[in-house]
């Protein structure tokens, strides 16, 4: 009987994850992603088997490529952050080292998030990688 009121309950956090979850949770492959990537809030989240020097490195080139010109940018050891303007809106990109050789990037475009935009950007930053 415990079992089965742990699946229940299992079932229903996740179903509540789903349903609040915006756009949804999108699994994403490659060599460099270690987990997930989802948009919720605004922000494009991305998790990559990668250092903090890598991912800041690979942030500032996607930059370039989408024409994202940078107005400030810092480094710290356990995270980054990048700043920029891309069609007039502000792009910030937060990089966070939450544990060895594993960060975190979230990217948003414009003062309530531009999905389609953070994914291309999330996808040039994961192609550098």
């Amino acid at each position: 009987m415990n079992t089965a009121r742990q699946f229940t309950a299992s079932f229903f956090v996740c179903a509540i994850c789903f349903c609040t979850a915006g756009c949804g949770a999108v699994i994403v492959g490659g060599a460099a992603a270690a987990g997930t990537y989802y948009y919720m809030d605004g922000q494009a989240r991305a998790t990559y088997d990668t250092s903090l020097d890598k991912a800041f490195d690979a942030s500032l080139a996607a930059c370039k490529q989408m024409g994202i010109a940078v107005t400030m940018q810092s480094k710290k050891s356990t995270s980054a952050n990048i700043t920029g303007k891309l069609s007039g809106d502000t792009t910030t990109i937060d990089i966070k080292l939450i544990g060895d050789n594993l960060t975190e990037i979230i990217v948003r475009i414009g003062l309530w998030g531009n999905e389609e935009s953070s994914r291309r950007l999330q996808k040039a930053i994961r192609n550098r990688l």
